[in-house]
């Protein structure tokens, strides 16, 4: 998995590449978002991933609601996109299928 990291400003966009499936890879997720600091705007497109796991899930919730950032996620595999359905967290989390 690689992700790359770019802010600006009090955005920041996250691209996360390869599939997501380890403790490492949830963590390095969260290291990631965490690196961005203060970041009011996050936009984390995950490129060809068709799982995540349920930590990054509950991470991504504490930032929305908790910390009151703004979030978009881009997915391009219909089976993430249907498990963030299957949630009911594409209105929530701000999911996006492209």
């Amino acid at each position: 998995m690689n992700i790359n990291v770019s802010k600006s400003g009090d955005s920041c966009d996250i691209t996360i590449e390869g599939v997501i499936k380890s403790v490492s890879d949830s963590q390095a997720i969260k290291d990631a978002i965490n690196s961005c600091g203060g970041t009011t705007s996050f936009t984390i497109d995950i490129v060809n991933s068709f799982s995540i796991t349920s930590s990054v899930i509950g991470f991504l919730l504490k930032k929305k609601q908790g910390d009151k950032v703004f979030l978009t996620i881009k997915v391009r595999d219909a089976r993430i996109y249907e498990l963030f359905q299957s949630l009911n967290l594409v209105e929530v989390l701000n999911v996006k299928k492209v």
